[in-house]
């Protein structure tokens, strides 16, 4: 099994290289720059007086906002402690002998198969098509491939697919009785989601779930809470059964119901990121031995076209990035930065020229 790495490894950085944490610019995770919403920080604070009691183990008050929310059945729902946990208990539940990877993407659905030592076929997506997926994803599915993960957006590569193809992928799944996972934990950074968000196809392909994440867009992935949405009363009854009673612990369920209810903070949020993310972009385009691919959401995918180890490079100055050389399909000279402050955009964007030009 691989060695899991991710972003956001801010206090073993630290340790490493000697230097305080708090120091360190983290653009290695892909978290709303807009910070944690006070009121959602006041209402976990204030359930701190309620962790003295067990949470409710039916989650209802917790559904109930996330089904509101999401304009879905609360029956339709499943909880995790992060997505991660949605994606590990999707696996456990369902059992898939073979699954499809597009590559590269995310890496804990690898992670996530390998732990049932299930085996998995990786579908190579092109540098020069700007790792779309195409039609020869949907021709490959066979009555071999019990399930195949979709990021959208994808990552590392910020690639959004239209839920017109997903739709040609559930078709076909239908008739290789593939499950169709759809992970979209960085849909609510987009001013409109309605061409990509696969939720209006759940009434017409039981073969499909949705995976979402809400602690990146609402800066909170130290407390964990994602969930899965799927028509298929059988999909839900099996990840259930592998779930572990209270996986979101209180604090997590009352962050979460309010942080839910702040629709001016949802709005100024979309509307910085986007702001930002076109800005850092249009400047990343302008350093010389770079290829950046376009982004859709809060991270942005380039190429370096020498052979600096980048990371290293920008940890002088106290800059976290991502390598991708851990991402199946990728090698060491493809890097993934997180959308920031304006702030802390010039100054990645300055240290990047700096390393990049001399």
């Amino acid at each position: 099994m691989s060695k899991i790495v991710h972003g956001g490894n801010v206090e073993e950085i630290s340790r490493k290289y000697k230097i305080n944490s708090e120091e360190i610019v983290d653009f290695s995770a892909n978290i709303n720059p807009s910070g944690l919403n006070k009121n959602v920080k006041n209402a976990m604070i204030n359930a701190l007086d309620k962790i003295e009691k067990y949470p409710d183990i039916s989650y209802f008050n917790l559904k109930k906002s996330i089904s509101d929310y999401e304009n879905i059945d609360i029956k339709n729902l499943v909880l995790g402690n992060g997505a991660a946990e949605v994606i590990f208990n999707i696996i456990r539940g369902l059992k898939p002998r073979k699954v499809l990877l597009p590559a590269p993407t995310f890496s804990e659905y690898e992670e996530a198969v390998l732990s049932i030592d299930g085996s998995i076929e990786y579908y190579h997506l092109k540098e020069e098509d700007n790792f779309k997926l195409n039609n020869e994803l949907i021709n490959s599915l066979n009555e071999s491939i019990d399930m195949i993960f979709i990021c959208n957006p994808n990552n590392p590569t910020g690639v959004l697919t239209k839920n017109t193809f997903i739709e040609k992928l559930a078709k076909r799944g239908l008739e290789t009785k593939t499950t169709i996972v759809i992970d979209e934990s960085f849909l609510d950074f987009l001013n409109s989601e309605e061409e990509y968000t696969s939720k209006d196809l759940l009434q017409k392909y039981e073969n499909i779930i949705i995976i979402k994440s809400l602690t990146k867009f609402f800066a909170m992935p130290g407390i964990r809470i994602g969930y899965g949405i799927s028509k298929n009363e059988e999909f839900i009854t099996l990840i259930k059964k592998v779930t572990v009673p209270w996986t979101v612990n209180v604090v997590a369920s009352e962050g979460t119901i309010q942080a839910l209810k702040e629709e001016d903070y949802i709005r100024h949020s979309i509307e910085y990121v986007e702001k930002e993310k076109n800005y850092l972009y249009n400047n990343l385009k302008q350093i010389k031995n770079i290829k950046v691919f376009k982004p859709s959401v809060n991270f942005i995918m380039f190429k370096i076209l020498n052979n600096l180890d980048l990371k290293e490079e920008m940890m002088k100055h106290s800059i976290l990035i991502r390598s991708c050389s851990n991402y199946e399909g990728l090698n060491s000279s493809f890097y993934r930065i997180a959308v920031r402050t304006r702030e802390e955009n010039e100054k990645i964007i300055t240290a990047l020229n700096y390393s990049l030009v001399i």
